[in-house]
This record gives structure tokens, C-alpha cells and sequence, in this order.
């Protein structure tokens, strides 16, 4: 035991982004426990979309169409949608672990705190992507890069009823936030201004997610992080606003 603590002392970062991995991991898993309900899955995609028409933000068909006319540009995003998302994610916190100890602390109970909410929302309001949600939106990962990520026929790496919220989103509206706030240069932090409205906009047009579905990311992370928040200030610690900027990468 003495060893495995010095080992860990040793290596904290690292274990502490390890801790952010896992439990977005887990969740993953959890994910892939749930059978899916498709008739109630297309019944509250269905739903979504009346939404989307009732607010006019029912623009997956023509961004799709349109990005469809560059299929080489489709295929990048495809692979930007597969694997982005978690590499991204893990640099993030690498870096930010480094850059800003109290920070990273908040941030990484934010993502967890959001990615329990998520999963809460997707076991009770199961619903389908536009892709498999019979509007007329192409599946582009399974046509263009023959990656299936989760059909009626296959699930072998998610849920595929899970499209409400968007966690990938969620999560970039996170990181974007993480390099406004702590970036030093210019250049990172419009970056971070620009990474969660490209990773939207590649959630849409490879029919992974609904508009909608990538606003309700964004509020199921800053809901998250609302609430790890509280819960600092409760047992005795800072608020977010709070964390020093003096360790940010120059």
C-alpha cells in the first residue's frame, strides 16, 4: 500500500486526469447497459423536431446538404466526430492541470457532475439522432467512412438512443470556456471561442444530434457545473471566478 501511495503522490496528474477519463468512461459503459426503446426514442426525436420548427432552428437538412456537396470535407469531420471528442477532451485537462491546479479541480467536477446529469436524461427521455430518426438526414460516419457507432443493427460503441443531450457540446463548450478563461495568448482563446461552434456544427451535419440537442449539451454543462459549484462553496471552497489566472500557458 505504502508504494501504490507513493507511486500516486508521485504521479497526481497524471491520476487526476485519469479520474476525468474514467468517469467519462464509465459513463460510456452505463450507456451501453441501456436497451434502447426505438419506438419512444423516434417518438421524442420527433418531438425535438417539432420543438426545433415551433423556434426555426430546424437547420440539420440544409447544413447537411450543403456540406454534402464536399465529401472530403464530410469525411474529415466524421473522424473530428469519432475522435475529437475524447482527445480533446484529455489534453484539455492535461494542460489545464498544469496551468492551473484550482481550475482544473472545478472544471473536472464540473464535466463529471454534467456527465451524471446526462446520463440521467438519456436513461429517462431515450432519443434518436436525426441519422437513424427516419427525417431524410444521411448517416455520413456509417456512407462516407463506413463507421458504425451505434444502428438498429449495431451498438457496439454507444447508445444509440442517447442524442439528448449532446455531451459532445457539452464538452466543448467546457474546454472552450477552460481556454477563455486560462489561455494566455490571443490565439488559444479565440480558439476557444471558436472549438464548441465546430464542434456543434459537425454534431449536426454528420446527423449525430439535433440542434437542439447541442443546446441542451451546453445547459446540461453549465447546469453541471452550477451545481459542483454549490457544493465547493458548501464544504469550504472557492468559487470558479476566483482561480488564479498566474499559471496559464504564455
Amino acid at each position: 500500500m505504502a508504494k501504490l501511495r507513493s507511486i500516486a503522490s508521485r504521479h497526481y496528474g497524471l491520476m487526476q486526469v485519469v479520474v476525468v477519463v474514467a468517469g467519462i468512461e464509465a459513463y460510456e459503459l452505463l450507456r451501453q447497459t441501456i436497451t434502447p426503446n426505438w419506438s419512444l426514442a423516434e417518438r421524442h426525436a420527433r418531438d425535438v423536431l417539432a420543438v426545433e420548427r415551433m423556434v426555426h432552428i430546424e437547420w440539420e437538412e440544409e447544413l447537411q446538404r450543403t456540406f454534402l456537396r464536399a465529401p472530403d470535407l464530410v469525411r474529415l469531420m466524421n473522424v473530428f466526430y469519432f475522435v475529437g471528442h475524447f482527445v480533446v477532451t484529455a489534453v484539455f485537462f492535461l494542460w489545464l492541470y498544469r496551468a492551473n491546479r484550482a481550475a482544473f479541480r472545478r472544471f473536472r467536477n464540473g464535466f463529471l457532475t454534467a456527465t451524471f446529469l446526462a446520463f440521467v436524461v438519456h436513461w429517462g427521455f431515450p432519443t434518436a439522432p436525426p441519422r437513424l430518426a427516419g427525417i431524410g438526414l444521411e448517416d455520413t460516419l456509417r456512407q462516407l467512412s463506413h463507421i458504425d457507432i451505434g444502428s438498429r443493427t449495431s451498438a457496439a460503441f454507444t447508445d444509440p438512443v442517447a442524442a439528448v443531450p449532446s455531451l459532445h457540446a457539452g464538452f466543448a463548450a467546457g474546454v472552450g470556456a477552460g481556454l477563455i478563461l486560462y489561455a494566455r495568448p490571443l490565439l488559444w482563446r479565440v480558439i476557444g471561442a471558436l472549438y464548441p461552434l465546430a464542434v456543434m456544427l459537425t454534431i449536426v451535419v454528420t446527423g449525430n444530434h439535433f440542434v437542439f440537442d447541442a443546446l441542451a449539451g451546453v445547459a446540461v454543462m453549465g447546469v453541471g457545473f452550477w451545481l459542483s459549484e454549490g457544493l465547493s462553496r458548501r464544504t469550504g471552497g472557492g468559487t470558479l471566478g476566483s482561480a488564479s489566472r498566474g499559471g496559464a500557458v504564455r
